[in-house]
């Protein structure tokens, strides 16, 4: 029973960590400009990898502040790279 209270405890840890990217991209005042895969994109500026002007990318800063930050970025990234394929077309929709 303690294993599987504790296998439980960790697969919800899991998916609490994973698909930031997609909640990040998708805000009002979002990271991301672009109109489809989100999430992805707002993972990349997490990373400092995709730039927003000049403003100093001040969440890539945050980012890397926090040690574990870019750690979980990359793990999530295939998940939000899949959460954002499923979502497509709610984008599609939202952009005609």
């Amino acid at each position: 029973m303690k294993g599987i209270f504790r296998l439980g405890f960790v697969v919800g840890l899991v998916l609490q960590l994973v698909g930031c990217g997609t909640l990040i991209g998708r805000l009002n005042d979002g990271l991301s400009d672009a109109r489809y895969y989100r999430g992805v994109d707002g993972n990349l500026h997490l990373l400092g990898l995709r730039g927003g002007g000049s403003d100093g990318m001040p969440a890539a800063i945050i980012c890397y502040m926090m040690i574990v930050c870019p750690v979980i970025t990359v793990v999530s990234l295939p998940v939000d790279a899949a959460l954002d394929t499923v979502l497509l077309p709610v984008d599609y929709v939202n952009t005609l």
